[in-house]
């Protein structure tokens, strides 16, 4: 698995200890086979939700995706687990990075793509390895290893943007819109969206990690840096 800045595990790890205020309605969350793909490929799932049709891409091949979903057979193993892979459980993505880096920085967005369906599952910040440097300064492209501290963002100014991110990507967005609970991390300095699908069971026997029911996850940073995952097309066969 290729190296991620460490922003992305503060996201995967933040979620258990963020502030959560509830903007639930009440109604219950819609299943996962109402989840309708519309992306034809997977260049056009990335573009949709960047909301740039000439946005350049680069293609890494296919890795197993960055949020760790596995499902299978759990048993313990004193204090850890075991889990025992299960035909039609594995999933693969297929990884694109954006050929230039962000704001000047050395690092640049990563997508993730479930093949299957063109569902895009994830969009995080990846640091540059320093042969990815090297080769931009023969471009004549510098970046900035330590960029200065992104400037904290409102949670009105993160709303309005992530609820954009999520209208371009997500075909039944109007109908699960407000069942996203929203939680703001980190002193503030990130606001995050959170829909989960706990009516969701697996087959019997079972597990999944690292959620047991499907979840659609959209963070925003300062400088409107954005994370999201989609773990929806995961549970689909």
């Amino acid at each position: 698995m290729k190296s991620k800045i460490a922003i992305v595990l503060l996201i995967v790890l933040g979620i258990g200890v963020a502030i959560v205020s509830s903007r639930r309605t009440g109604t219950t969350p819609t299943l996962v086979s109402n989840q309708i793909i519309q992306a034809k490929t997977d260049e056009e799932a990335i573009r949709a939700f960047t909301n740039k049709p000439n946005l350049e891409l680069k293609s890494l091949g296919e890795d197993l995706p960055t949020i760790y979903f596995r499902v299978g057979k759990v048993t313990k193993v004193g204090n850890g687990e075991n889990m025992e892979k299960v035909d039609g459980w594995v999933r693969q993505v297929n990884v694109y990075d954006e050929k230039t880096p962000l704001s000047g920085g050395c690092y640049v967005y990563e997508y993730q793509v479930d093949p299957r369906n063109h569902t895009l599952t994830s969009v995080f910040l990846k640091g540059l390895h320093q042969n990815e440097i090297e080769a931009l300064k023969n471009q004549g492209v510098t970046c900035v290893a330590n960029p200065t501290p992104a400037p904290k963002v409102s949670r009105q100014e993160a709303e309005t943007l992530a609820m954009e991110y999520l209208q371009r990507t997500l075909p039944n967005f109007n109908e699960i819109k407000d069942q996203f609970t929203y939680s703001s991390q980190n002193n503030g300095e990130s606001h995050q969206w959170l829909w989960e699908n706990k009516d969701y069971n697996l087959p019997e026997g079972l597990s999944a990690r690292p959620y047991q029911y499907p979840i659609i996850r959209i963070s925003v940073y300062g400088n409107n840096e954005v994370q999201y995952w989609n773990t929806v097309s995961f549970f689909q066969q």
